[in-house]
């Protein structure tokens, strides 16, 4: 929404808030309470979330209720529940957090940026240009901390509905609607095996697994669905599996001589040269996976944006379009 726009919004007479809310300019962490009471569910888990005491949260919110005139939250129930008047709040203190955290990062200098933002990071990141993300981010946002999860792109997308994380380097896909998608680039899996596997040829057909152990990740990560989707479209019964939560173990696992799985020739190109595995030729080639950086459409913080950025900058990802470069 254009500032204008929201400014219209907050003076008008329609909203029970009008003129008020606009003349008394609230403390900026009382919406935060607001806010992360709304999405994490309890006044306890907004005050973990915003490094602060139960109590601290409560008085925010009473002060905030006498602000108003309204009661913002049902106090009958056991949970944080809104009332009507608080719903339509929390809509409005979204805006304005996320109209404030726009201002902070178009405008303010990156270096007074500062807080602690939870990251979620797919393993293919996380082993291949994380420690340059990283490196930039201490050069160039000296006062953000970063609290790094790595895993599957869906138990990370779980996390981040459950506002748990604020960022997220994953691959796709993503629901689109509440989130902002960067693009990070794809990167190519190929299908790889050890030596001692015996392989008499690089060159390798779907119908060529019938009678060899596969390793890959498991349902629900974005890997195993490609897998399927590589061998329903070229009409082959998917074979038996063996399920590995970690990319490094699955390399591990295959380099071993226990199957074959799909890896990244990008963070696996020295094993490669080293002949510790085989990079196989599949006919049809898998199809490369897209990575993004995922973030709250009305971010009520700068920090994702700000290191969104900065992940397009170092990502070592391919075919980024122009605008993500």
């Amino acid at each position: 929404m254009k500032y204008a726009n929201l400014l219209c919004l907050l003076i008008s007479n329609n909203y029970p808030f009008g003129w008020e809310m606009a003349q008394n300019l609230f403390d900026n962490r009382q919406l935060e309470a607001l806010y992360w009471i709304a999405r994490l569910g309890s006044f306890a888990s907004a005050a973990r979330k915003l490094n602060t005491s139960q109590p601290a949260i409560s008085q925010r919110i009473r002060d905030l209720e006498s602000t108003l005139g309204v009661t913002l939250f049902d106090r009958s129930r056991r949970r944080a529940v809104l009332t009507p008047q608080g719903r339509e709040a929390v809509e409005l203190a979204q805006r304005m957090l996320s109209i404030a955290a726009e201002l902070r990062d178009r405008l303010a200098k990156q270096e007074f940026l500062h807080g602690l933002l939870r990251v979620g990071v797919n393993e293919t990141v996380a082993l291949s240009w994380l420690p340059q993300l990283m490196r930039k981010i201490n050069e160039e946002l000296p006062n953000v901390e970063l609290e790094l999860h790595v895993g599957l792109t869906q138990e990370l997308w779980d996390k981040y509905q459950r506002g748990s994380l604020e960022l997220l380097l994953v691959s796709g896909p993503i629901e689109p609607d509440t989130v902002v998608l960067e693009s990070l680039g794809t990167t190519t899996y190929v299908w790889m095996m050890a030596p001692q596997s015996g392989a008499s040829t690089q060159r390798i057909e779907p119908c060529d697994f019938k009678d060899l152990s596969i390793i890959t990740h498991g349902p629900g990560s974005t890997m195993h669905e490609a897998i399927l989707d590589w061998f329903r479209l070229n009409g082959i019964r998917v074979p038996n599996s063996d399920v590995c939560h970690s990319l490094s173990a699955m390399a591990a696992l295959t380099m071993a001589g226990l199957g074959i799985s799909p890896l990244p020739p990008l963070i696996y190109h020295q094993e490669i040269e080293a002949g510790k595995l085989i990079a196989l030729e599949p006919v049809p080639a898998l199809e490369p996976l897209e990575f993004w950086a995922v973030y709250p459409r009305l971010a009520v913080s700068p920090l994702p944006a700000a290191v969104s950025r900065l992940a397009r900058q170092v990502s070592t990802f391919e075919d980024r379009s122009p605008s993500t470069k």
